[in-house]
């Protein structure tokens, strides 16, 4: 690699990136996600890598971690030429990646499930002396945490917090965050940035791999952006705006981020969704949902907000079909007639027009080593008997263009899609197939700005202003308001307050936390 000079963020001359990329090229079967990509990552920096979604952003983090191996181009780890081709590589050059979803086991400590870690990329070392290091780093990063607590009793945020300190035990130089905060509340997120500042002041680098343009610019020290798996520049985020970003981010499809707020046709009807007194219980046998009663009526979105493991996520659950309710009432009306769902399964549900978005849409929502057909396929409302393949290929090449789905054909494996497009069609197939209503889990989790405005607006225009309902559970609250005619928020699995739309961000915020 020729000899190039970078500058370090206090304006020394620094010969060393910790990471170099040089021509990376990487393509798939139809889909080249990857063009002659090339960036540094300087110590004692945050690196953001910015991109819509289909961008090449987690294709790149995934050579660098020595997932995929890339089709052409060079990888430098401290100024050497290496050759990654499994995590152990990469935790060996000194990366280590902590994504949106934690690797624990449920049924162990966290001491434990941090030995087994450290034994996987082949060191040795016992519970007691990962719990001294654990309390000794916990205390050099203000992390409060208890080794000998069993992962299940563990939030969401705390999962978090113990994958930054499994990459403090492997000794990480660089940690890289795949989307690693999109399910964190705000006060959260405020916790893992001082933590970034704070590993990036001991000459550590961070990359953060976002498609969230404000966290980037919050956060971040220099900008990446990815387009169509190029990279259109490298910007120092104290020098450049929001808007100069976003226009790099997205071209000429920034327009649709500016027109307006979405359109509502009349008022809401007859109620559609009628829940009663609902208890239901977690899967460790306690209740997540305590007496929960509400209705919905056509043309209406309610939002159901809470800090994250309040029983919003079972509530949802409940209501597909998917998690069995303790005591009380579901009910749907069909055609005019109520009908008794509750704990009918979700097949009959959804057979009777209800759509589904799950909390973790690739896992529970689409198959991966299937077809975008197959997937539309799927859904219990086109599969009764015979498939008609002719309607289901003429009905996702519809829906491939109606979404933007970017994909080489309708044939194509699920697998080769970006986690954006898998999304895409998963809702695609939600809203399209369902008639009665529609229940959703984080809707445009990991959709970036644009794609998760236009999915929003496909909620209004399809499950609202086409008679339908929706039930819109999420922790993103500004998701919530932009949504919800109604809201409702869930604290201890109840309801504890209920807002029209209209209310202020704080007074919601106000009942989530109290």
């Amino acid at each position: 690699m020729g000899t190039q000079t970078f500058f370090s963020l206090n304006g020394e001359r620094s010969l060393n990136p910790i990471i170099s990329v040089r021509g990376l090229w990487k393509s798939f079967p139809g889909v080249v996600a990857l063009r002659d990509v090339s960036l540094d990552v300087l110590p004692g920096e945050i690196h953001a890598i910015l991109g819509e979604n289909g961008a090449g952003k987690s294709t790149l983090l995934k050579i660098l971690y020595g997932i995929y191996v890339p089709d052409k181009g060079d990888l430098f780890f401290g100024g050497r030429k290496v050759v990654v081709t499994s995590p152990q590589d990469a935790v060996r050059n000194g990366l280590v990646l902590v994504s949106q979803v934690p690797q624990l086991i449920d049924s162990l400590t966290i001491a434990e499930n941090l030995s087994l870690s450290l034994s996987q990329f082949g060191y040795v070392s016992s519970v007691r002396k990962v719990s001294r290091f654990l309390l000794e780093r916990g205390r050099e990063y203000g992390v409060k945490i208890d080794p000998d607590v069993e992962v299940w009793k563990l939030s969401y945020t705390q999962k978090q917090l113990v994958e930054i300190l499994r990459a403090l035990l492997l000794n990480a130089r660089v940690i890289a965050f795949d989307e690693a905060t999109t399910l964190l509340p705000h006060a959260e997120k405020e916790k893992l940035y001082d933590f970034m500042k704070l590993f990036k002041s001991k000459g550590g680098a961070v990359l953060l791999v976002t498609h969230k343009i404000p966290e980037a610019m919050e956060v971040s020290d220099r900008i990446t952006v990815l387009r169509r798996g190029e990279v259109v520049g490298t910007v120092r985020t104290s020098e450049t705006t929001l808007d100069q970003v976003r226009y790099m981010m997205f071209g000429e499809r920034l327009a649709q981020l500016n027109s307006g707020k979405y359109e509502r046709l009349g008022e809401g009807g007859s109620e559609v969704l009628i829940v009663r007194d609902l208890w239901v219980k977690s899967d460790y046998g306690v209740y997540a949902v305590k007496g929960v009663s509400f209705s919905v009526r056509r043309g209406e979105i309610l939002g159901i907000a809470g800090v994250a493991g309040n029983g919003q996520l079972e509530l949802i659950q409940a209501l597909a079909g998917l998690r069995k309710s303790e005591r009380g009432s579901i009910r749907l009306r069909v055609n005019g007639n109520e009908i008794d769902v509750t704990n009918k399964g979700s097949t009959i549900i959804r057979r009777l027009g209800m759509g589904y978005i799950p909390d973790e849409p690739v896992k529970k929502g689409v198959s991966l080593d299937n077809s975008i057909e197959e997937n539309i396929a799927v859904h219990p409302r086109l599969v009764r008997f015979l498939i008609s393949w002719r309607k289901v290929k003429s009905l996702a090449s519809d829906l491939v263009k109606e979404f933007s789905i970017v994909t080489p054909s309708t044939n194509t494996k699920a697998k080769v899609l970006s986690g954006g497009n898998l999304m895409k069609v998963l809702v695609a197939r939600e809203l399209t197939v369902s008639k009665i209503a529609l229940v959703a889990y984080n809707p445009t989790r990991g959709l970036d700005e644009v794609s998760a405005r236009y999915v929003r607006r496909l909620i209004v225009s399809k499950a609202v202003n086409e008679g339908m309902c929706a039930v819109i559970a999420s922790e993103d609250l500004d998701e919530i308001m932009e949504l919800s005619d109604v809201i409702a928020v869930m604290n201890s699995g109840s309801i504890v307050g209920v807002f029209k739309s209209g209310v202020s961000r704080e007074e919601v915020e106000r009942v989530m936390v109290s």
